[in-house]
């Protein structure tokens, strides 16, 4: 059995509050109740409380438990625990020396104290929020003064190199389209001064391009994203900056002599633009890596989101592969920007297992790219089975404590993938069914500027177009569906911060997603077969009948007899 059970401290028991610490265990399916048991290591009179842990999901031969446990005072101090649970009519306790048959205190797991900084202190807002993703060049010409020489016609096809007009300006104009979305977040691609269309490549911090605006364009735009409780963030590029950077200029000239050969990673000299004469990002040599390991190198990033903070009152900073900069330095880099301003955030790019970045204290969110490809590789491609989508989304939400999940930065494109109406191979049938898992599961949606109207293009520089504003007007049925699956996550609370219930059957091609408070649930229905099902039985199957009505948004009377293929349903508990 002990090859069944799973349960690390470190990653499975986080700290909510000074008092309160979720914990997380996995264990065999066989198991019938689990009891968590806990105490005061020193104060034996404090007894041992004993809390029921909820099941919340199955898959295979495992079960999943969560529960939060509050410490025995103002602060969690000197808290041992273990757990107690029954399989094959035998009880059973489990604690930092193994599993046990016999009842006590010995080996406990441990949590000493709570400190102040243990705890992480993310902005209330972070947890209710619809981000949309605007690359700025090509999401509205404000201001055609600012535009470059070479600009291209609006809506002309997309290069790595060509230029269409779009900058600050233009989003100041279409704030009144981004308020009627419903939208309550933006997150700007980079516009400090760069040599690209798309401004990774930043010679200047300290600059916004030319060719978006100015700062007093930036401050008025987040003067009246502010009006609106839209917040704004901005994309951070510290771990490689552009070659003509001049810093980076004076390596290539001065070589070994120059006072910055240290902020990079310089492999030989002289400096050529090969791809082993330096380090750069992902061996692309535009983008030499930045030492940030260097003092020199961030106290510099310091001071670019001290500038920009204080002169423009942005609400954080997205990390752009935030993978490949020092842990130690990200949450340094956290503390300046909370001390800049306590509401602040940074959210990091990652494409992989955030885990070990999201417990390092480092980071508020990340762009939850690993829940998009589970996404994909069932609803899409079928590469996998229902059982094991099942079980990779289990996996994954198990991974993290509630408060983490209900900051996720969740997406389905970016300017860094294809539109996901292309992977939907224009279905949007396909589109509307991500939809509905993208907005229910726990975590905070992400819009890419013009998916919501139905933009296509394959990867970068095809899923960088100009944003169609002729197709807005038309109020196409897409862009209705995206504006109540935002209208629902911003006001419904259950969504944006209840708890999350998984429920799959062997003998069913229908899934369930639970969302649950003390107060309020609702459920969807996905029908993910090719056929469609007869909705009594499906709910039968569920144990949805009796117990849910169809949400008000959806109500058209009584309860149709089928739901279709690829199908969702959204049901609120009966009251």
């Amino acid at each position: 059995m002990t090859q069944y059970l799973y349960h690390d401290p470190v990653v499975d028991a986080t700290l909510i509050s000074l008092n309160e610490l979720e914990v997380r265990l996995k264990l065999p399916a066989d198991v019938n109740r689990v009891t968590l048991n806990y105490w005061n290591k020193y104060k034996q009179d404090y007894g041992i409380r004993k809390q029921a842990m909820t099941l919340w999901a199955e898959s295979g031969e495992f079960k999943y438990y969560r529960t939060i446990l509050t410490g025995m005072e103002s602060r969690i101090r000197y808290l041992q625990y273990n757990f107690e649970f029954a399989a094959k009519g035998e009880s059973y306790w489990l604690g930092a020396e193994g599993l046990r048959k016999t009842e006590g205190t010995k080996g406990g797991y441990s949590y000493a104290y709570a400190g102040d900084r243990d705890m992480v202190n993310t902005p209330e807002w972070i947890g209710n929020r619809v981000w949309y993703q605007i690359f700025p060049e090509r999401f509205c010409n404000g201001d055609p003064g600012n535009d470059p020489e070479s600009v291209e016609p609006w809506g002309s096809v997309p290069t790595r190199d060509n230029y269409m007009g779009g900058d600050l300006r233009g989003i100041i104009k279409q704030l009144d389209y981004l308020s009627g979305l419903g939208i309550n977040a933006l997150y700007l691609n980079p516009i400090f001064a760069a040599t690209s269309n798309h401004k990774y490549d930043t010679v200047d911090y300290f600059q916004i391009d030319p060719q978006f605006g100015t700062v007093q364009d930036l401050q008025e735009l987040v003067q009246k994203c502010h009006e609106r409780d839209i917040k704004v963030i901005l994309d951070l590029v510290i771990n490689h900056c552009g070659f003509y950077h001049p810093y980076f200029q004076d390596v290539v000239k001065n070589g070994e002599a120059s006072v910055y050969k240290d902020w990079f990673y310089i492999n030989r000299y002289p400096v050529h633009r090969s791809e082993d004469g330096y380090d750069s990002v992902g061996y692309y040599q535009w983008m030499p890596k930045l030492r940030t390991s260097n003092p020199e190198v961030q106290q510099y990033v310091y001071d670019i989101v001290s500038f920009w903070q204080k002169e423009t009152g942005i609400d954080g900073w997205r990390i752009d592969v935030a993978d490949e900069v020092e842990i130690s330095f990200l949450r340094e880099l956290k503390s300046c920007v909370k001390k800049l301003n306590p509401n602040a955030i940074i959210i990091a790019e990652i494409w992989d297992d955030a885990k070990r970045l999201m417990a390092s204290g480092g980071v508020d969110s990340v762009m939850n790219y690993e829940l998009r490809t589970i996404l994909f590789d069932y609803c899409l491609d079928r590469s996998i089975s229902l059982a094991e989508f099942h079980s990779r989304l289990v996996s994954l939400l198990h991974r993290y404590s509630l408060s983490e999940l209900n900051q996720m930065f969740n997406l389905l494109g970016s300017h860094d993938t294809e539109r996901i109406l292309t992977r939907c191979g224009n279905d949007e049938s396909k589109l509307r069914l991500l939809l509905a898992l993208q907005f229910f599961l726990p975590g905070n949606p992400t819009v890419y500027y013009g998916d919501e109207l139905g933009m296509t293009g394959e990867n970068d520089p095809g899923c960088r177009g100009s944003m169609p504003w002729q197709l807005a007007s038309a109020e196409p049925p897409l862009l209705r569906e995206f504006r109540t699956w935002i209208q629902r996550k911003t006001t419904d609370s259950v969504l944006h911060h209840g708890n999350t219930e998984l429920r799959y059957r062997e003998d069913s091609e229908c899934y369930v997603i639970r969302r649950y408070t003390e107060t309020e649930e609702a459920v969807l229905l996905i029908n993910f077969s090719q056929d469609r099902q007869a909705l009594d039985a499906v709910m039968n199957r569920f144990d949805l009948i009796g117990t849910y009505t169809l949400d008000h948004s959806q109500d058209t009377g009584n309860l149709p007899d089928f739901i279709g293929p690829g199908e969702t349903m959204l049901f609120q508990k009966r009251n």
